[in-house]
């Protein structure tokens, strides 16, 4: 019994060691600069910096280790980035000084797919970088087309938080495969290259693993016109066709999406349910969400307006739901063009007999249908103008006089898009903000 009682206490002083040596361990800043740099410098100084990507590849670093760009700088080119943190000290690439964000761009699909950073390490901080004109993957097919993207992160690399960042015609902003990672505050913008023709238009998100989200970012202009489909692209995909791994509970919420394609598509292979999608705002050309796949998915207080014109023959619609384990609550829909929310058309492959509906409001803009809903109202549900402020300015929000207002289910959530609070048991709006009174 006491050399029992001895190696326990001898494990919990091993423990101990290991918290207090993740918390007091060494960690260094590292600067690099495109303009005054050098590699043969230290590196650990503002007055010492390194040059190039190059350079990072040599080195391990650490837990809570920090990785500074000075602005202003142009970097070309990609890196496999190895080392990990941990997760009460992350490794943190970000950027300093005065000026511009640091850009990063690799044009040659040959060198990394790609990647500008391309990542097998876990707990990482990606933060206030800029990315432009990465390369696309017209050359390639398969897997290497979803090995493409600015930041790619292999199926190992957990716990990557990316924010902050500008994301600039690249044909995949950021591509995951790991698990456990967080993409919030970014903006993708203006890709009108394909992907991988002539099927593939850019997206700006693409998720291939579990247990990740997405949120507070803005994507605007991806999309291409041309190829197979008359044109494609869109803000997010879910895809786990190539990398062995399963797509499921996935949070997407408090995004702003303008002008692309689509805002959501789930590829016809994802099995995965707890696919939650609330409190975004999609102003987009030709639909809200694909369900190729997925199951068991929740459309929560999100604002769709679907009124801009068909691109080059392309199909217009809301939704696409090949099953139907579906809950749409609390949304605003405004549709134009004859197109009705659920409606199998122009799909022949549909279910939205099950897909339960409730407290949401639909409006037809151009009187094109009395009937932009196209199943029997659910509870609560409404047709009706919205009130928008002034959508032809960009607001979105509700006038006091909005049939939306009070109008919704109570479901928990406690801010709205713009970050208003919805206070605990408060009958919220309908769609994705709260009217402020």
């Amino acid at each position: 019994m006491r050399n029992l009682i001895l190696f326990s206490i001898a494990i919990q002083f091993l423990f101990l060691g290991c918290i207090d040596a993740d918390r007091n361990s060494k960690t260094e800043r590292y600067y690099i600069n495109s303009q005054t740099g050098n590699d043969t410098n230290k590196g650990t100084s503002v007055n010492s910096p390194w040059k190039s990507l190059e350079k990072l590849e040599e080195m391990n670093f650490q837990r809570g280790d920090r990785i500074l760009f000075a602005k202003n700088s142009v970097f070309q080119g990609g890196m496999l980035f190895q080392s990990s943190g941990s997760t009460e000290n992350p490794i943190v690439i970000s950027s300093y000084g005065e000026g511009s964000l640091p850009t990063f761009s690799n044009p040659d699909q040959n060198e990394m797919n790609g990647n500008v950073f391309q990542i097998s390490g876990s707990h990482i901080v990606i933060d206030g970088l800029s990315f432009s004109k990465c390369a696309d993957a017209n050359s390639k097919n398969g897997k290497s087309v979803l090995e493409a993207g600015a930041i790619f992160t292999q199926t190992k690399a957990d716990d990557i938080t990316i924010k902050n960042c500008t994301f600039t015609d690249c044909p995949i902003g950021v591509n995951i495969t790991g698990q456990h990672s967080l993409i919030t505050g970014n903006t993708f913008k203006d890709c009108n290259r394909f992907l991988a023709a002539p099927n593939w238009g850019p997206l700006g998100i693409v998720i291939g693993n579990a247990y990740n989200e997405i949120s507070y970012n803005t994507c605007s202009n991806y999309v291409n016109v041309g190829g197979a489909y008359g044109a494609d692209g869109g803000f997010i995909e879910l895809d786990d066709r190539y990398f062995g791994t399963k797509v499921h509970d996935i949070k997407i919420h408090h995004n702003k999406s303008f002008d692309n394609m689509g805002f959501l598509e789930i590829e016809t292979q994802v099995e995965g349910d707890n696919i939650d999608v609330y409190y975004n705002l999609s102003d987009d050309y030709q639909q809200f969400i694909f369900y190729w796949g997925g199951d068991n998915s929740r459309i929560e207080n999100n604002t769709v307006i679907r009124t801009k014109p068909s691109l080059n023959g392309a199909v217009n619609t809301v939704f696409t739901m090949r099953n139907g384990n579906f809950t749409l609550r609390n949304n605003i829909f405004v549709v134009a063009n004859g197109v009705q929310v659920l409606a199998t058309a122009p799909y022949d492959a549909g279910n939205y007999d099950q897909v339960i509906h409730e407290h949401n409001l639909y409006y037809c803009t151009d009187g094109s249908t009395d009937d932009p809903c196209g199943k029997p109202l659910g509870s609560g549900g409404i047709i009706a103008n919205p009130q928008f402020v002034e959508i032809d300015c960009g607001d979105y929000t509700l006038s006091s006089n909005s049939a939306a207002i009070n109008s919704g289910m109570v479901l928990g959530y406690g801010l709205d898009l713009d970050n208003v609070p919805i206070e605990k048991n408060q009958i919220p709006d309908m769609g994705a903000y709260e009217r402020k009174e």
